[in-house]
């Protein structure tokens, strides 16, 4: 999925679809280092699709995910 969005870390991944939660949760980072911080950033700017959020869903949830 990294690869798909673009990201450089799969942190980055996770934050991006967090932040795509019907609920709209402010996530926190919980670091002080600014290497973490402008990583958080950047998964702002990831592109995710609905089917890409889905498919992390299903595989968060145990369903198998082609």
């Amino acid at each position: 999925m990294a690869n798909e969005t673009g990201a450089d870390t799969i942190e980055q991944v996770v934050y991006a679809w967090v932040m795509r939660l019907p609920s709209q949760p402010l996530p926190i980072i919980g670091s002080g280092k600014i290497e973490r911080v402008a990583s958080a950033l950047k998964s702002l700017s990831l592109e995710m699709t609905r089917q890409q959020w889905f498919r992390i869903r299903k595989a968060a949830l145990g369903y198998d995910v082609p």
